[in-house]
């Protein structure tokens, strides 16, 4: 499995909130990739992480999000990128397909 990342510094928080929905609907979960998470680092500051089969896939649709990218950062929003293959993933025993899917 293969891992992209991107950390968005944004202007404010209403700008976060609207970029984090705009990616929920168009990108999470497309292109191949089988899951997603976001981890809200600061009131405007977001790092959303998408997790593909492999690395071919993941390139794949970085180029798919590149025109929305570019209007992202033309907005103003500062993105930082990372990737990488995903080793020693490890869920606990005890959890239930409820407790990873609920929004909570």
């Amino acid at each position: 499995m293969f891992a992209r990342g991107v950390k968005l510094t944004l202007t404010n928080e209403l700008m976060k909130q609207s970029i984090t929905d705009y990616m929920i609907k168009n990108f999470d979960l497309k292109g191949g990739m089988i899951m997603s998470f976001k981890i809200h680092l600061a009131e405007n500051q977001v790092l959303h992480i998408g997790v593909f089969p492999d690395e071919e896939t993941a390139k794949a649709q970085s180029e798919k999000v590149k025109d929305a990218r570019k209007q992202i950062s033309a907005m103003g929003a500062k993105a930082e990128d990372m990737s990488g293959s995903i080793s020693d993933l490890l869920i606990a025993g005890d959890v239930t397909l409820n407790q990873l899917t609920s929004n909570r």
